[in-house]
Protein backbone atom coordinates (compact mmCIF):
# COMPACT_ATOMS: atom_id res chain seq x y z
CA UNK A 1 0.00 0.00 0.00
CA UNK A 2 2.84 2.32 0.65
CA UNK A 3 4.34 1.48 -2.28
CA UNK A 4 1.80 2.58 -4.37
CA UNK A 5 1.15 5.48 -2.52
CA UNK A 6 5.16 6.29 -3.11
CA UNK A 7 4.21 5.63 -7.01
CA UNK A 8 0.98 7.89 -6.90
CA UNK A 9 3.11 10.71 -5.66
CA UNK A 10 5.80 10.55 -8.00
CA UNK A 11 3.44 10.33 -10.77
CA UNK A 12 1.92 13.64 -9.79
CA UNK A 13 5.09 15.27 -9.42
CA UNK A 14 6.23 14.33 -12.68
CA UNK A 15 2.77 15.33 -13.88
CA UNK A 16 3.18 18.71 -12.31
CA UNK A 17 6.56 18.94 -13.83
CA UNK A 18 5.32 18.15 -16.89
CA UNK A 19 3.03 21.00 -17.22
CA UNK A 20 5.65 23.37 -16.08
CA UNK A 21 8.18 22.39 -18.75
CA UNK A 22 5.50 22.72 -21.13
CA UNK A 23 5.20 26.12 -19.70
CA UNK A 24 1.72 26.91 -21.73
CA UNK A 25 -1.14 27.93 -19.72
CA UNK A 26 -4.13 26.58 -21.15
CA UNK A 27 -6.16 30.18 -19.53
CA UNK A 28 -4.00 32.18 -20.72
CA UNK A 29 -4.10 32.80 -24.94
CA UNK A 30 -0.96 32.93 -26.74
CA UNK A 31 -0.18 34.31 -30.44
CA UNK A 32 -0.77 32.30 -33.13
CA UNK A 33 2.33 31.06 -34.69
CA UNK A 34 1.23 29.86 -38.86
CA UNK A 35 2.77 31.77 -41.30
CA UNK A 36 4.22 34.46 -38.57
CA UNK A 37 7.39 35.17 -40.67
CA UNK A 38 4.94 36.56 -43.22
CA UNK A 39 4.14 38.92 -40.11
CA UNK A 40 7.85 39.55 -38.54
CA UNK A 41 10.61 39.62 -40.13
CA UNK A 42 12.80 36.17 -39.62
CA UNK A 43 16.39 36.06 -40.53
CA UNK A 44 18.26 32.57 -40.39
CA UNK A 45 22.23 33.49 -41.32
CA UNK A 46 24.90 31.09 -40.82
CA UNK A 47 28.48 32.35 -39.99
CA UNK A 48 31.67 30.87 -40.89
CA UNK A 49 31.90 29.03 -37.79
CA UNK A 50 28.77 27.27 -38.53
CA UNK A 51 26.84 29.30 -36.07
CA UNK A 52 23.30 29.89 -36.42
CA UNK A 53 22.22 33.00 -36.03
CA UNK A 54 18.34 33.58 -36.07
CA UNK A 55 16.11 36.96 -36.15
CA UNK A 56 12.91 36.71 -35.31
CA UNK A 57 11.81 40.60 -35.40
CA UNK A 58 7.84 41.13 -34.23
CA UNK A 59 8.16 44.81 -33.06
CA UNK A 60 5.05 47.30 -33.33
CA UNK A 61 2.80 44.44 -34.87
CA UNK A 62 -0.11 45.26 -32.61
CA UNK A 63 0.35 41.65 -30.53
CA UNK A 64 -1.40 41.34 -27.20
CA UNK A 65 0.74 38.34 -26.43
CA UNK A 66 3.67 36.18 -27.32
CA UNK A 67 3.95 33.26 -29.89
CA UNK A 68 3.02 29.85 -28.33
CA UNK A 69 5.96 28.32 -29.75
CA UNK A 70 9.00 28.95 -32.11
CA UNK A 71 8.48 29.15 -36.14
CA UNK A 72 9.12 26.07 -38.28
CA UNK A 73 11.91 28.21 -39.85
CA UNK A 74 13.68 27.70 -36.75
CA UNK A 75 14.06 23.75 -36.89
CA UNK A 76 14.01 21.38 -33.83
CA UNK A 77 17.99 20.74 -34.47
CA UNK A 78 19.20 24.68 -33.94
CA UNK A 79 16.69 24.96 -30.96
CA UNK A 80 18.31 21.84 -29.13
CA UNK A 81 22.12 22.98 -30.41
CA UNK A 82 22.92 25.16 -27.42
CA UNK A 83 25.45 27.84 -27.26
CA UNK A 84 25.70 27.49 -31.60
CA UNK A 85 22.65 28.84 -32.35
CA UNK A 86 21.95 32.10 -31.36
CA UNK A 87 18.43 33.96 -31.19
CA UNK A 88 17.32 37.77 -31.34
CA UNK A 89 13.67 37.90 -30.59
CA UNK A 90 12.08 41.28 -30.48
CA UNK A 91 8.32 42.20 -29.15
CA UNK A 92 8.54 45.98 -28.34
CA UNK A 93 6.15 48.71 -29.46
CA UNK A 94 3.31 45.93 -28.76
CA UNK A 95 0.57 46.17 -26.28
CA UNK A 96 1.59 42.88 -24.36
CA UNK A 97 1.00 43.73 -20.28
CA UNK A 98 1.84 40.33 -19.10
CA UNK A 99 4.93 38.45 -20.47
CA UNK A 100 4.39 34.47 -20.58
CA UNK A 101 6.71 32.08 -19.91
CA UNK A 102 8.60 31.57 -23.35
CA UNK A 103 8.82 28.87 -25.80
CA UNK A 104 11.15 25.89 -24.58
CA UNK A 105 14.80 26.00 -26.04
CA UNK A 106 18.51 25.09 -25.36
CA UNK A 107 20.04 28.00 -27.75
CA UNK A 108 21.14 31.17 -26.61
CA UNK A 109 18.46 33.51 -26.72
CA UNK A 110 18.42 37.80 -26.17
CA UNK A 111 14.36 39.08 -25.78
CA UNK A 112 13.52 42.59 -26.19
CA UNK A 113 10.19 43.53 -24.58
CA UNK A 114 10.35 47.31 -24.99
CA UNK A 115 7.32 50.06 -24.59
CA UNK A 116 4.86 47.38 -24.28
CA UNK A 117 2.90 48.65 -21.20
CA UNK A 118 4.01 45.37 -19.78
CA UNK A 119 2.14 45.01 -16.37
CA UNK A 120 3.41 41.83 -15.22
CA UNK A 121 5.95 38.75 -15.66
CA UNK A 122 4.57 35.18 -15.42
CA UNK A 123 6.97 33.18 -13.32
CA UNK A 124 8.80 31.00 -13.97
CA UNK A 125 9.71 32.63 -16.90
CA UNK A 126 13.11 31.09 -18.24
CA UNK A 127 12.20 27.63 -17.03
CA UNK A 128 12.89 26.42 -20.83
CA UNK A 129 14.83 28.74 -21.38
CA UNK A 130 17.69 27.85 -19.47
CA UNK A 131 20.41 29.99 -21.82
CA UNK A 132 18.98 33.77 -21.93
CA UNK A 133 21.88 35.93 -21.85
CA UNK A 134 19.95 39.30 -22.39
CA UNK A 135 16.53 40.50 -21.14
CA UNK A 136 15.95 44.11 -22.23
CA UNK A 137 12.22 45.10 -20.33
CA UNK A 138 12.55 48.80 -20.34
CA UNK A 139 9.82 51.88 -20.82
CA UNK A 140 7.16 49.70 -19.39
CA UNK A 141 4.79 49.60 -15.82
CA UNK A 142 6.57 46.94 -14.09
CA UNK A 143 6.41 47.58 -10.19
CA UNK A 144 8.08 45.64 -7.08
CA UNK A 145 5.63 42.95 -7.45
CA UNK A 146 6.64 42.16 -10.88
CA UNK A 147 9.59 40.60 -9.72
CA UNK A 148 9.95 38.12 -7.83
CA UNK A 149 13.11 35.63 -7.14
CA UNK A 150 10.66 32.38 -8.97
CA UNK A 151 11.16 34.57 -12.20
CA UNK A 152 14.30 33.29 -12.70
CA UNK A 153 14.94 29.98 -11.98
CA UNK A 154 15.38 27.65 -14.50
CA UNK A 155 14.73 23.90 -14.90
CA UNK A 156 14.24 21.70 -12.24
CA UNK A 157 16.99 18.81 -11.23
CA UNK A 158 16.95 16.60 -8.75
CA UNK A 159 16.25 18.24 -5.44
CA UNK A 160 16.80 21.93 -6.88
CA UNK A 161 16.35 24.48 -9.58
CA UNK A 162 18.73 24.94 -11.87
CA UNK A 163 20.13 28.86 -12.65
CA UNK A 164 19.87 30.81 -15.58
CA UNK A 165 22.71 32.58 -17.77
CA UNK A 166 21.12 35.89 -17.63
CA UNK A 167 23.97 37.79 -18.43
CA UNK A 168 22.61 41.28 -19.31
CA UNK A 169 19.34 42.82 -17.52
CA UNK A 170 17.96 45.92 -18.47
CA UNK A 171 14.44 47.36 -16.24
CA UNK A 172 15.26 50.93 -17.15
CA UNK A 173 12.09 53.45 -17.36
CA UNK A 174 9.63 51.43 -14.80
CA UNK A 175 8.05 51.89 -11.80
CA UNK A 176 10.43 49.73 -9.17
CA UNK A 177 10.77 51.45 -5.65
CA UNK A 178 12.72 48.14 -4.27
CA UNK A 179 13.98 44.86 -4.81
CA UNK A 180 13.64 41.88 -3.07
CA UNK A 181 16.41 40.34 -0.82
CA UNK A 182 16.34 37.23 -3.29
CA UNK A 183 16.05 38.63 -6.70
CA UNK A 184 19.08 37.22 -8.41
CA UNK A 185 19.50 33.98 -6.39
CA UNK A 186 19.42 32.34 -10.05
CA UNK A 187 21.55 34.70 -11.92
CA UNK A 188 24.71 33.94 -11.08
CA UNK A 189 26.13 34.76 -14.58
CA UNK A 190 24.74 38.44 -14.47
CA UNK A 191 27.14 41.02 -15.17
CA UNK A 192 25.37 44.26 -16.30
CA UNK A 193 21.89 45.72 -14.63
CA UNK A 194 20.57 48.84 -15.45
CA UNK A 195 17.44 50.25 -13.16
CA UNK A 196 17.71 53.89 -14.72
CA UNK A 197 14.78 56.21 -14.26
CA UNK A 198 12.95 54.16 -11.41
CA UNK A 199 11.96 55.21 -8.21
CA UNK A 200 14.69 53.48 -5.96
CA UNK A 201 15.05 56.90 -3.85
CA UNK A 202 16.28 54.88 -0.77
CA UNK A 203 17.87 51.99 -1.37
CA UNK A 204 16.59 49.77 2.01
CA UNK A 205 18.08 47.23 3.25
CA UNK A 206 16.81 44.70 1.22
CA UNK A 207 17.38 46.50 -1.96
CA UNK A 208 21.29 46.72 -0.94
CA UNK A 209 21.23 43.02 -0.38
CA UNK A 210 20.17 42.15 -3.68
CA UNK A 211 22.28 44.48 -5.42
CA UNK A 212 25.52 43.25 -3.17
CA UNK A 213 24.55 39.42 -3.60
CA UNK A 214 25.61 40.12 -7.08
CA UNK A 215 29.18 39.48 -6.77
CA UNK A 216 29.45 38.82 -11.00
CA UNK A 217 28.05 42.18 -11.55
CA UNK A 218 30.36 44.61 -13.91
CA UNK A 219 28.07 47.60 -14.83
CA UNK A 220 25.55 48.99 -12.72
CA UNK A 221 23.32 52.22 -13.22
CA UNK A 222 21.54 53.69 -10.73
CA UNK A 223 20.33 56.99 -12.75
CA UNK A 224 17.82 59.39 -12.37
CA UNK A 225 15.88 57.82 -9.22
CA UNK A 226 16.01 60.84 -6.80
CA UNK A 227 19.11 59.20 -4.41
CA UNK A 228 20.61 60.94 -1.44
CA UNK A 229 22.77 58.67 -0.74
CA UNK A 230 24.58 55.16 -1.43
CA UNK A 231 24.61 52.58 1.82
CA UNK A 232 28.38 51.89 2.91
CA UNK A 233 27.39 48.01 2.59
CA UNK A 234 26.57 47.96 -0.92
CA UNK A 235 30.24 47.59 -3.08
CA UNK A 236 32.22 45.54 -0.33
CA UNK A 237 31.59 42.25 -2.49
CA UNK A 238 31.34 44.17 -6.19
CA UNK A 239 34.98 43.10 -6.39
CA UNK A 240 34.23 43.09 -10.38
CA UNK A 241 32.32 45.97 -11.02
CA UNK A 242 34.34 48.63 -13.69
CA UNK A 243 30.60 51.08 -14.57
CA UNK A 244 28.59 52.94 -12.28
CA UNK A 245 26.47 55.29 -13.09
CA UNK A 246 24.30 57.82 -10.29
CA UNK A 247 23.98 60.52 -12.35
CA UNK A 248 20.87 62.58 -12.45
CA UNK A 249 20.03 61.94 -8.85
CA UNK A 250 20.32 64.06 -5.70
CA UNK A 251 23.21 63.89 -4.47
CA UNK A 252 24.91 67.25 -2.39
CA UNK A 253 28.37 65.67 -2.35
CA UNK A 254 30.43 62.48 -3.93
CA UNK A 255 29.41 59.51 -2.07
CA UNK A 256 32.26 58.20 -0.06
CA UNK A 257 31.39 54.62 -0.25
CA UNK A 258 32.64 54.56 -4.37
CA UNK A 259 36.11 54.36 -2.76
CA UNK A 260 35.45 50.96 -1.80
CA UNK A 261 35.46 50.22 -5.63
CA UNK A 262 38.91 51.73 -5.47
CA UNK A 263 40.38 48.63 -7.59
CA UNK A 264 37.95 47.77 -9.85
CA UNK A 265 36.26 51.03 -10.98
CA UNK A 266 37.17 52.33 -14.42
CA UNK A 267 34.00 54.40 -15.24
CA UNK A 268 32.37 56.82 -12.94
CA UNK A 269 29.33 59.17 -13.75
CA UNK A 270 28.05 61.74 -11.31
CA UNK A 271 26.87 63.95 -14.07
CA UNK A 272 23.40 66.30 -13.32
CA UNK A 273 23.56 65.95 -9.90
CA UNK A 274 23.21 69.03 -7.18
CA UNK A 275 26.72 69.11 -6.52
CA UNK A 276 27.62 72.84 -5.30
CA UNK A 277 31.27 72.04 -4.21
CA UNK A 278 33.31 69.15 -5.13
CA UNK A 279 36.28 68.75 -2.27
CA UNK A 280 39.97 67.58 -3.11
CA UNK A 281 40.18 63.73 -1.93
CA UNK A 282 36.86 62.82 -2.74
CA UNK A 283 37.72 60.37 -5.80
CA UNK A 284 41.26 59.48 -3.88
CA UNK A 285 42.04 55.90 -4.17
CA UNK A 286 40.05 54.98 -7.31
CA UNK A 287 43.61 54.31 -8.77
CA UNK A 288 42.15 52.27 -11.89
CA UNK A 289 39.36 55.11 -12.78
CA UNK A 290 39.97 55.85 -16.92
CA UNK A 291 36.83 58.30 -17.21
CA UNK A 292 35.04 60.19 -15.24
CA UNK A 293 32.03 62.43 -16.00
CA UNK A 294 30.79 65.71 -13.97
CA UNK A 295 29.38 67.42 -16.50
CA UNK A 296 25.88 69.02 -16.74
CA UNK A 297 25.89 70.43 -13.03
CA UNK A 298 23.95 73.62 -12.65
CA UNK A 299 24.73 74.45 -9.05
CA UNK A 300 28.52 73.61 -9.34
CA UNK A 301 30.56 76.71 -9.11
CA UNK A 302 33.88 75.16 -7.14
CA UNK A 303 35.82 72.32 -7.20
CA UNK A 304 39.00 71.93 -5.53
CA UNK A 305 42.44 71.61 -6.00
CA UNK A 306 43.16 67.94 -6.01
CA UNK A 307 39.93 66.20 -7.36
CA UNK A 308 41.23 65.22 -10.64
CA UNK A 309 44.78 64.22 -9.52
CA UNK A 310 44.24 60.82 -10.51
CA UNK A 311 46.88 58.51 -12.77
CA UNK A 312 44.79 56.31 -14.67
CA UNK A 313 42.69 59.04 -16.43
CA UNK A 314 41.88 59.12 -19.44
CA UNK A 315 38.72 60.65 -20.78
CA UNK A 316 37.10 63.35 -18.77
CA UNK A 317 33.77 65.14 -19.06
CA UNK A 318 33.35 68.74 -17.29
CA UNK A 319 31.32 69.82 -19.22
CA UNK A 320 28.03 72.70 -19.43
CA UNK A 321 28.53 73.96 -15.58
CA UNK A 322 27.12 77.18 -16.65
CA UNK A 323 28.84 78.40 -13.19
CA UNK A 324 31.92 76.78 -12.90
CA UNK A 325 34.55 79.98 -13.78
CA UNK A 326 37.78 78.38 -12.41
CA UNK A 327 39.25 74.88 -13.23
CA UNK A 328 42.73 73.66 -11.25
CA UNK A 329 43.53 72.21 -14.93
CA UNK A 330 47.23 71.64 -13.33
CA UNK A 331 45.66 68.26 -11.49
CA UNK A 332 45.47 67.11 -14.55
CA UNK A 333 49.35 66.63 -15.49
CA UNK A 334 49.39 63.05 -13.56
CA UNK A 335 47.14 61.97 -16.22
CA UNK A 336 49.75 60.95 -18.23
CA UNK A 337 46.92 58.88 -20.14
CA UNK A 338 44.67 61.30 -20.67
CA UNK A 339 43.54 61.47 -24.25
CA UNK A 340 39.90 63.38 -24.12
CA UNK A 341 39.65 66.59 -22.47
CA UNK A 342 36.09 68.01 -22.60
CA UNK A 343 35.56 71.40 -20.39
CA UNK A 344 32.89 73.19 -23.04
CA UNK A 345 30.43 75.17 -22.32
CA UNK A 346 31.55 75.92 -18.22
CA UNK A 347 32.04 79.99 -17.69
CA UNK A 348 35.73 79.53 -17.89
CA UNK A 349 38.10 82.47 -18.83
CA UNK A 350 41.88 80.83 -18.97
CA UNK A 351 43.55 77.74 -18.85
CA UNK A 352 46.65 77.75 -16.47
CA UNK A 353 48.92 74.31 -16.88
CA UNK A 354 51.31 75.76 -13.99
CA UNK A 355 53.27 78.72 -12.96
CA UNK A 356 56.02 78.46 -15.40
CA UNK A 357 54.12 77.96 -18.89
CA UNK A 358 56.99 80.03 -19.89
CA UNK A 359 60.10 77.64 -19.79
CA UNK A 360 60.27 75.77 -22.83
CA UNK A 361 61.91 73.14 -21.36
CA UNK A 362 58.76 71.51 -19.70
CA UNK A 363 57.89 68.41 -20.81
CA UNK A 364 54.62 68.05 -22.62
CA UNK A 365 52.09 67.46 -20.38
CA UNK A 366 49.62 64.82 -21.81
CA UNK A 367 51.84 63.13 -25.19
CA UNK A 368 48.04 60.91 -25.53
CA UNK A 369 46.06 64.31 -25.29
CA UNK A 370 44.14 63.80 -28.86
CA UNK A 371 40.82 65.66 -28.25
CA UNK A 372 40.28 69.06 -26.40
CA UNK A 373 36.48 70.76 -26.41
CA UNK A 374 36.79 74.36 -25.13
CA UNK A 375 34.42 76.01 -27.21
CA UNK A 376 31.42 77.68 -25.42
CA UNK A 377 33.52 79.15 -22.70
CA UNK A 378 33.96 83.09 -22.30
CA UNK A 379 37.78 83.24 -23.11
CA UNK A 380 39.93 85.65 -22.52
CA UNK A 381 42.58 85.56 -25.17
CA UNK A 382 45.57 86.29 -23.36
CA UNK A 383 49.41 85.89 -24.15
CA UNK A 384 48.58 83.19 -20.98
CA UNK A 385 46.01 80.83 -22.10
CA UNK A 386 47.93 80.39 -25.62
CA UNK A 387 50.63 79.27 -24.45
CA UNK A 388 49.01 76.99 -22.01
CA UNK A 389 47.35 74.88 -25.18
CA UNK A 390 50.62 74.88 -27.06
CA UNK A 391 52.39 73.47 -23.62
CA UNK A 392 49.52 70.96 -24.01
CA UNK A 393 50.45 69.96 -27.66
CA UNK A 394 47.10 71.10 -28.66
CA UNK A 395 47.60 71.70 -32.92
CA UNK A 396 43.69 71.50 -33.28
CA UNK A 397 40.94 72.56 -30.99
CA UNK A 398 37.80 70.33 -31.49
CA UNK A 399 34.38 72.10 -33.24
CA UNK A 400 31.67 71.04 -31.16
CA UNK A 401 28.69 68.77 -32.81
CA UNK A 402 26.82 71.84 -33.40
CA UNK A 403 29.63 73.48 -35.54
CA UNK A 404 30.21 76.44 -33.11
CA UNK A 405 33.90 76.95 -31.85
CA UNK A 406 36.39 78.20 -29.29
CA UNK A 407 35.94 82.31 -29.94
CA UNK A 408 37.77 85.09 -27.53
CA UNK A 409 35.56 87.49 -25.65
CA UNK A 410 38.03 89.48 -24.34
CA UNK A 411 40.07 91.85 -25.24
CA UNK A 412 37.75 93.43 -26.98
CA UNK A 413 39.60 94.25 -29.98
CA UNK A 414 39.76 90.18 -30.56
CA UNK A 415 35.81 89.60 -29.46
CA UNK A 416 34.08 86.90 -31.54
CA UNK A 417 37.74 85.52 -33.11
CA UNK A 418 38.15 81.97 -33.39
CA UNK A 419 40.98 80.67 -30.75
CA UNK A 420 42.17 78.87 -33.59
CA UNK A 421 42.79 81.61 -36.05
CA UNK A 422 46.19 83.08 -33.09
CA UNK A 423 49.52 81.55 -31.64
CA UNK A 424 50.97 82.33 -28.52
CA UNK A 425 53.92 84.56 -30.41
CA UNK A 426 51.29 86.78 -31.95
CA UNK A 427 49.19 87.34 -28.60
CA UNK A 428 52.17 88.19 -26.40
CA UNK A 429 53.66 90.39 -29.29
CA UNK A 430 50.05 92.42 -29.89
CA UNK A 431 49.73 95.31 -28.66
CA UNK A 432 46.46 96.36 -27.98
CA UNK A 433 45.20 99.82 -28.29
CA UNK A 434 44.60 101.96 -24.75
CA UNK A 435 41.18 102.65 -25.31
CA UNK A 436 40.14 98.67 -26.04
CA UNK A 437 42.33 97.26 -22.83
CA UNK A 438 40.66 95.37 -20.63
CA UNK A 439 39.36 97.68 -17.46
CA UNK A 440 38.98 96.23 -14.00
CA UNK A 441 35.33 95.98 -13.00
CA UNK A 442 34.43 98.50 -10.87
CA UNK A 443 31.69 97.40 -7.83
CA UNK A 444 28.65 100.20 -7.81
CA UNK A 445 28.95 103.53 -7.14
CA UNK A 446 27.69 103.46 -4.01
CA UNK A 447 30.67 101.41 -2.73
CA UNK A 448 33.56 102.65 -4.83
CA UNK A 449 36.41 104.41 -2.78
CA UNK A 450 36.08 108.12 -3.74
CA UNK A 451 32.06 108.13 -3.64
CA UNK A 452 32.12 106.61 0.12
CA UNK A 453 34.28 109.48 0.71
CA UNK A 454 32.90 112.36 -0.81
CA UNK A 455 29.41 110.88 1.04
CA UNK A 456 31.28 111.04 4.31
CA UNK A 457 32.75 114.77 3.19
CA UNK A 458 29.51 116.23 2.46
CA UNK A 459 27.67 114.57 5.63
CA UNK A 460 30.08 116.09 7.70
CA UNK A 461 29.91 119.84 5.91
CA UNK A 462 26.04 119.42 6.52
CA UNK A 463 26.06 118.41 9.84
CA UNK A 464 28.36 121.92 10.66
CA UNK A 465 26.36 124.30 8.79
CA UNK A 466 23.27 122.64 11.08
CA UNK A 467 25.44 123.06 14.10
CA UNK A 468 26.36 126.92 12.67
CA UNK A 469 23.06 127.85 11.99
CA UNK A 470 21.49 126.55 15.12
CA UNK A 471 24.14 128.90 17.21
CA UNK A 472 22.87 131.86 15.14
CA UNK A 473 19.31 131.48 15.68
CA UNK A 474 19.95 130.93 19.79
CA UNK A 475 22.33 134.06 20.17
CA UNK A 476 19.54 136.19 17.90
CA UNK A 477 17.02 134.76 20.19
CA UNK A 478 18.60 136.25 23.59
CA UNK A 479 19.74 139.94 22.39
CA UNK A 480 16.25 140.40 21.54
CA UNK A 481 15.07 138.85 24.76
CA UNK A 482 16.76 141.52 26.77
CA UNK A 483 15.69 144.61 24.64
CA UNK A 484 12.12 146.12 23.69
CA UNK A 485 11.17 144.37 21.05
CA UNK A 486 12.17 141.10 23.31
CA UNK A 487 8.76 138.89 23.77
CA UNK A 488 7.07 138.98 27.61
CA UNK A 489 5.50 136.13 28.99
CA UNK A 490 1.57 136.25 29.53
CA UNK A 491 1.05 136.62 32.83
CA UNK A 492 -2.62 134.52 33.37
CA UNK A 493 -4.85 135.15 36.88
CA UNK A 494 -8.12 133.85 38.17
CA UNK A 495 -11.59 135.42 37.10
CA UNK A 496 -12.37 136.02 41.09
CA UNK A 497 -9.24 137.63 41.63
CA UNK A 498 -9.23 139.68 38.54
CA UNK A 499 -12.69 141.20 39.21
CA UNK A 500 -11.96 142.69 42.67
CA UNK A 501 -8.88 144.13 41.88
CA UNK A 502 -10.66 146.20 39.23
CA UNK A 503 -13.98 147.01 41.49
CA UNK A 504 -10.72 148.19 43.94
CA UNK A 505 -9.19 150.42 42.02
CA UNK A 506 -12.10 151.23 40.04
CA UNK A 507 -14.31 152.34 43.39
CA UNK A 508 -12.47 155.05 44.88
CA UNK A 509 -12.04 157.54 41.81
CA UNK A 510 -15.22 157.62 40.58
CA UNK A 511 -16.51 158.29 44.47
CA UNK A 512 -13.16 161.32 44.62
CA UNK A 513 -14.87 162.50 41.13
CA UNK A 514 -18.38 162.68 42.26
CA UNK A 515 -17.24 164.30 45.15
CA UNK A 516 -15.51 167.35 43.35
CA UNK A 517 -17.73 167.71 41.25
CA UNK A 518 -20.43 168.19 43.97
CA UNK A 519 -18.12 170.36 45.74
CA UNK A 520 -17.47 172.62 42.98
CA UNK A 521 -21.38 173.14 41.61
CA UNK A 522 -22.38 174.67 45.58
CA UNK A 523 -19.26 176.85 45.28
CA UNK A 524 -20.42 178.60 42.25
CA UNK A 525 -24.09 178.49 42.89
CA UNK A 526 -24.03 181.49 45.39
CA UNK A 527 -22.09 183.44 43.20
CA UNK A 528 -24.37 183.38 40.83
CA UNK A 529 -26.95 184.07 43.25
CA UNK A 530 -25.39 186.92 44.68
CA UNK A 531 -24.25 188.05 41.22
CA UNK A 532 -28.40 188.68 40.07
CA UNK A 533 -29.31 190.12 43.28
CA UNK A 534 -27.29 192.83 43.15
Amino acid sequence: MKHKFLLLLLAGMALLHTSEVLGQHEDIPYQAVADICKTCSCQNVQDSDHRTHFTLDCSVRNFEHILARWPVELTAQALSAGASTQIVLSYSGNQIKLLQQLPATNASLSLSCRHCRLKDLQAPLFMDVPNVEGLYLSWNELTDDALVPDLFRGPFRINRYEPIGLRDLDLSHNLIARLDRRLFEHTPHLTGLNLAYNKLSVLDAATAASLAAVSTLQRLDLSHNGLMSLPADLFPKLVSLRVLDISGNEYSSVPPSILQLGKSLLQLNLAENKLSHIKSGSLQGLDVLKRLNVSGMHSLRIIEKGFFNLPALEQVDCSRNVHLERLEVADFLASRNLSQLDISRNSLTTLVLNGTTSNSSIQEPWPRLRRLSIAGNPWDCSCELLKSLELAGITHIEQQTDGSEARCETPYVLAGAPISNFTSEKICNMVIPRKYRPVDEEPPRFLRRRYIILTAIIASVVVVIGLIIGFIVTCVRRRLKGTDYGVQPIRYTSVRGSNISAISQLQPTSVASKFNNAHAAKNSAPATTGASHA
